[in-house]
């Protein structure tokens, strides 16, 4: 099974019971923009989902989410020094200014994706907004990314929770979160109720779906993970993000139920995008019956 990057009873009673259509006007965690965006980015519309984000971000700039998404986009772009130098001159215009501080933290942090020994510097500008800001949750957030990449899963889940504590609807830390309980912990049941709230506050976001899909296939629910793994597929048709690895756990799921036909399906839309991969060719020799 494929679990990629790029998740607690004790977590949800700390949240502040999700208010959605209230917050979705407010915060654009499913706003228009948010929708528009989305759609746009999972086109390969890069130039045209840049904006979008943007307005998002304008109307919440701790929405860690659409700054992810604008920093993927000029990444797919291949202007990643680009969009650093922008965040960077509104760093220095702003002055002290912690959000500003915080936002450039995730340009650095998106370098270091390429660069590891950058993810310092990331981690210096979050430790840095929260020292003028204690109570900005993005910098918290930026940190459970960085110790998330480094592999260190107990502080990043310190940190992921901290920053729900001050942000409720933060989707990216609950994505995170869900994925260190889903993944490193093996805790389905625990990981599945962050993903049923990413769902519900936004449901255009193909990720949320791809793993409630895998927290319920490891609690061998497999037929209630069909449908959530298939959205997943309809929402990134080519892989940007979840949507692979989505094509392929439906293929075993289909398998897991004795639905070759089906699985041989789903596992041959997984191999358009990903053509070389040798998991899925394998998967389709056993649901064509041909071993492995």
């Amino acid at each position: 099974m494929i679990r990629s990057f790029l998740s607690l009873a004790l977590v949800l009673a700390l949240l502040a019971p999700a208010t959605l259509p209230a917050f979705a006007q407010e915060a654009g965690a499913d706003s228009p923009a948010m929708q528009q965006g989305l759609q746009l980015f999972y086109a390969g519309k890069w130039d045209e989902a840049i904006p979008q984000f943007e307005q998002v971000l304008d109307q919440d700039p701790n929405n860690t989410l659409a700054l992810s998404y604008i920093l993927h986009a000029y990444y797919k772009k291949r202007d990643i020094n680009g969009i650093i130098n922008q965040i960077e001159q509104k760093a220095v215009a702003r002055g002290e200014d912690p959000q500003a501080q915080a936002q450039l933290g995730m340009a650095y942090f998106l370098r270091g994706m390429i660069m590891p020994n950058v993810l310092d510097e990331a981690l210096t500008e979050f430790k840095g907004a929260i020292k003028e800001d204690p109570q900005l949750p993005m910098a918290y957030t930026g940190i459970g990314l960085v110790y998330f990449q480094k592999r260190m899963m107990p502080r990043a889940k310190g940190y992921f929770i901290r920053a729900l504590r001050l942000n409720p609807h933060d989707v990216m830390a609950m994505d995170r979160l869900g994925n260190i309980l889903l993944v490193d912990e093996q805790k389905p049941q625990e990981a599945l109720q962050l993903f049923e709230r990413i769902v519900a506050e936004l449901p255009t976001y193909p990720d949320g779906y791809y793993f409630m899909g895998s927290s319920l296939f490891d609690l061998k629910k497999y037929e209630e993970a069909i449908p959530y793994l298939k959205r997943c597929t309809e929402l990134d048709p080519n892989g940007f993000t979840q949507g692979f690895d989505a094509a392929t756990l439906l293929g075993d799921t289909y398998i897991q139920l004795g639905r070759n036909q089906e699985a041989i399906v789903a596992l041959e839309a997984a191999k358009k995008i990903h053509p070389d991969s040798k998991y899925v060719e394998m998967k389709l020799k056993k649901a064509r019956g041909e071993g492995g």
